[in-house]
């Protein structure tokens, strides 16, 4: 079907395509015409000039864990990478090469292998291209900032079917664009990322009772205001899962579940978290990276459907915890939740690249995930717009890029983006991708 492709072509009716087919979220249904697995960089490029010749969308393929389903295209084909795997990590540069294929779960072992980390997935089946060309926010975004911050430069097959070297000093305009643009301008087929020492940092999870969990959020709040980067940590409002980990009188109830991660270990701020309330469960200690990251992977199980909201917001103030509380008790499934993450520290510091990214200044990340098993989802849809609803006049501008929702259009896009960004980025994408080629959130923006 392509002479000289030396990976697999998968069509509608061949054997295997369904499985091929499947993301992360069962809602997104779309059937592309053609599924090019590539083997290696030839095959991005082959099957790229292939769709390009016969005026085929593409979309691209990685960890598959996009809300949106923005690895799908119907009609069109998609440039799946998912065997471009290696890892090649240079200790003395603090460098790492690293497979477009990959998921953060298989990278992060390759470096604390070497003592060392780079600003990863807070969930450990997310991809990593997909994530570093959005927003990029992990655990160690406080503390050395986004994904896309510590992009050092890439190798990119463009909608020509040629294959670039971008960095600072090569398609610099390129090169600014991959650091949170969303994707969309080429195919990465491999990321050469920034590392930094790692010590073995304190990290887990306290559990909190509903009750009095709007008390307990306000307080973290106050408690970080002044906390130095190397602390982090999140506020979950979800249904504890029925297993025995759990103390009993929450399992399968609504609690408040509060990560905690510091690169400095159990210092002082980590203290002062631990002391707020009365947590039913403390998991904090000395762990690894590894742990931490796989330790929520449960949270977000295969062979589901979901929607998300999320927003940038200015900060959080009481009646936005207390909304938040309450909001949480009418969800209609265990797996739904509402999740706020700080910002500050290395995200907002005067010296942070100029990247897309465009909302350094925002307090707080709010994201609304709806879940359900099958259907349509309407009534946790419209449960997670109600919650939404009751938190966007705390708006500091927009969503998150990475977490954009299954109908959110190009009204709600734009807002992603300072103005002066989005131009930018278009600009870049005209040059790149004259034709638009490539499907994205950008697709559809003007």
């Amino acid at each position: 079907m392509i002479e000289g492709f030396r990976g697999r072509l998968v069509a509608p009716g061949d054997g295997g395509y369904d499985g091929l087919r499947r993301v992360w979220n069962e809602a997104v249904t779309a059937r592309p015409l053609l599924i090019a697995r590539c083997a290696d960089a030839r095959d991005v490029a082959l099957a790229v000039r292939h769709a390009r010749d016969r005026g085929l969308p593409l979309t691209v393929r990685s960890g598959g864990h996009n809300f949106a389903g923005r690895a799908l295209v119907e009609g069109g084909v998609v440039i799946d990478v998912r065997d471009l795997t290696g890892v090649d990590v240079d200790p003395a540069r603090r460098v790492a090469r690293i497979g477009a294929g990959l998921r953060w779960g298989q990278v992060d072992p390759a470096l604390q292998a070497h003592g060392l980390a780079t600003a990863g997935g807070s969930v450990s089946k997310v991809g990593v291209p997909g994530f570093t060309l959005g927003t990029g926010l992990g655990w160690l975004g406080r503390s050395h900032g986004l994904a896309g911050d510590n992009l050092l430069g890439a190798t990119v097959v463009t909608a020509e079917g040629e294959t670039l070297d971008v960095g600072p000093d090569s398609h610099p305009d390129l090169y600014w664009a991959l650091r949170g643009g969303g994707g969309g301008l080429g195919v990465l087929t491999e990321l050469r990322m920034r590392l930094f020492p790692l010590v073995r940092p304190a990290a887990g999870t306290l559990v909190h009772p509903l009750a009095g969990a709007a008390s307990v959020i306000s307080q973290v709040i106050e408690a970080t205001a002044d906390a130095p980067a190397s602390l982090s940590w999140a506020a979950v409002l979800t249904c504890a899962p029925p297993d025995p980990f759990f103390p009993a009188e929450v399992r399968g109830r609504p609690v408040l579940l509060l990560p905690v991660f510091s690169t400095a270990g159990e210092d002082e701020h980590v203290a002062r978290l631990r002391r707020i309330g009365r947590p039913l469960l403390d998991t904090v200690g000395p762990t690894d990276l590894c742990a931490f990251h796989t330790s929520t992977d449960e949270a977000a199980p295969d062979g589901m459907r979901w929607d998300v909201r999320s927003e940038w917001l200015t900060g959080l103030d009481g009646a936005a915890v207390e909304h938040s509380v309450s909001a949480i008790e009418e969800a209609g499934s265990p797996l739904s939740e509402l999740l706020f993450r700080p910002l500050g520290g290395a995200i907002a510091a005067p010296d942070a690249p100029a990247t897309p990214f465009s909302h350094r200044a925002a307090g707080h990340l709010v994201e609304v995930i709806a879940n359900w098993a099958d259907g349509d989802g309407a009534a946790e849809r419209a449960w997670m717009e109600r919650a939404w609803a009751g938190l966007r006049r705390l708006s500091a501008g927009g969503p998150d890029v990475n977490h954009l929702g299954l109908t959110e259009g190009p009204d709600r896009i734009r807002t992603a983006y300072a103005p002066q960004v989005l131009e930018r980025l278009l600009a870049v994408r005209r040059a790149y991708d004259p034709d638009g080629a490539f499907r994205s959130v950008l697709s559809d923006v003007h």
